[in-house]
């Protein structure tokens, strides 16, 4: 005995925006509808019947106008700060006005481009449905049931059905609430993207400089997605599948597993996508050269320790320091720890206290300085409301997105029931 599905079925997709459940029909085209629900005179639902009464809103599709709307309005927006810093050709107050109108005119476009061109319709580019009725068919068809669901390429995503139309309204506020909350991620990510780019280009003098700092700044962020968010993201994923995953048997692992068999492991295509800016970039690259300046400051700060207690005769000590001072010369802080060192006339470094007090003092200077760099590049690439928020807004996109899913899945798992109960033959 199976629950089997009527036609105007109601159906949820992991990707829709928009908070209503859609419709599945029956496509008269591929059989003749004779098998029907009498009570309401509705054709029962064969894996042939993948026919959507109206087209969802697809976060996909609005990930792409958000995303490249945003970043144009972010490009435009870092361009015309940058160059009014660099400049001083605009003033804030009328010119941030200006700025925030062209900058929301482009953000305005894209999103209203995106409303008139939904370029995502959905029934030309579903699939097939998974898990029909294993014995039962309709015209030749296997029937499908309240266990099976649909799959859409574009995502992908996954569509699941209901019959109860108060479980399918809560399942379709649910998953579209925490997509719009995914977008909205994706417009703050895609700002800043674009406020990078234009702000490197705009704050360089010159035009060709600007283009290759603007150009730096997109080679760095498409590098970075791929090499550092792009692993991470992965990780979160599988991270968050393994948790709501069962035994394999589960509603959401069988829907989990359509959805990885159309998953393409590795895209790039719209400004959404994380990055790593140049300013993080070249803070980390500013960070690890001051952290080995600090080692050898360390090392400086053993080397005049040892000078003091060398042992031996009077050419093996003085062999010893001669090896000492060539290597502390390599540094500049060792190099003038050196010169502080060195005895009025002779030129000689002894084992003296004071010997080692004006050693150590200049090596103390140096190493106050480097930390107070270290200090100012991690504020400058890491901190900062900008900075953080560009670094930490990436990493929540792919838990919110699991999160969807698996919301879908337990609201698909947990109906009350529904369909039409009629017995297993074939016809």
């Amino acid at each position: 005995m199976s629950k089997y599905l009527p036609q105007e079925t109601f159906i949820v997709c992991s990707h829709q925006v928009n908070p209503s459940p859609g419709n599945i029909l029956a496509d008269p085209n591929v059989w003749n509808l004779s098998v029907l629900y009498k009570s309401e005179k509705k054709p029962l639902l064969t894996q042939a019947d993948m026919l959507l009464k109206e087209d969802f809103e697809c976060k996909s599709n609005w990930g792409k106008a958000v995303g490249w709307g945003f970043f144009w309005g972010g490009l435009i927006t870092g361009l015309a700060i940058g160059a009014a810093i660099a400049f001083s050709v605009l003033t804030f107050g009328v010119g941030a006005v200006i700025i925030g109108v062209v900058a929301t005119a482009v953000i305005g476009t894209g999103l209203t481009f995106a409303l008139k061109s939904n370029a995502t319709k959905c029934n030309p580019n579903l699939v097939d449905w998974k898990n029909p009725h294993p014995s039962v068919a309709f015209e030749g068809k296997k029937a499908v049931n309240l266990s099976s669901f649909m799959t859409c390429s574009v995502g992908p995503g996954i569509l699941t059905p209901f019959i109860d139309e108060a479980e399918a309204n809560s399942a379709a506020k649910n998953v579209a609430f925490r997509n719009m909350g995914e977008l909205g991620l994706t417009a703050v990510i895609s700002g800043l993207f674009g406020f990078g780019v234009g702000y490197a280009a705009g704050s360089t003098g010159g035009l060709g400089a600007g283009l290759l700092a603007g150009g730096k700044e997109v080679a760095v962020g498409v590098i970075g997605a791929y090499l550092v968010y792009q692993p991470i993201s992965t990780w979160e994923a599988q991270g968050m599948q393994a948790m709501y995953s069962g035994d394999g048997n589960t509603t959401y692992d069988k829907m989990l597993e359509s959805r990885k068999s159309m998953e393409s492991s590795f895209t790039v295509d719209t400004p959404d996508d994380p990055y790593v800016g140049t300013s993080q970039t070249g803070a980390a690259g500013e960070l690890l050269t001051l952290s080995y300046d600090k080692y050898r400051q360390n090392q400086n700060e053993k080397y005049i320790k040892e000078i003091m207690n060398l042992k031996g005769t009077r050419a093996e000590r003085e062999a010893r320091i001669a090896e000492i001072v060539t290597e502390m010369k390599k540094t500049r802080s060792g190099a003038q720890a050196v010169e502080a060192m060195k005895r009025k006339g002779s030129g000689k470094i002894l084992p003296r206290e004071k010997t080692s007090n004006k050693g150590n003092r200049v090596i103390n200077e140096h190493r106050a300085e480097t930390n107070k760099a270290m200090k100012n590049q991690a504020a400058e690439g890491f901190g900062g409301v900008m900075n953080v928020v560009g670094l930490v807004l990436p990493l929540l996109v792919s838990p919110l997105n699991e999160w969807t899913f698996s919301v879908l899945a337990d609201s698909y798992a947990n109906q009350s029931g529904g369909g039409v109960t009629i017995n297993a033959s074939q016809n």
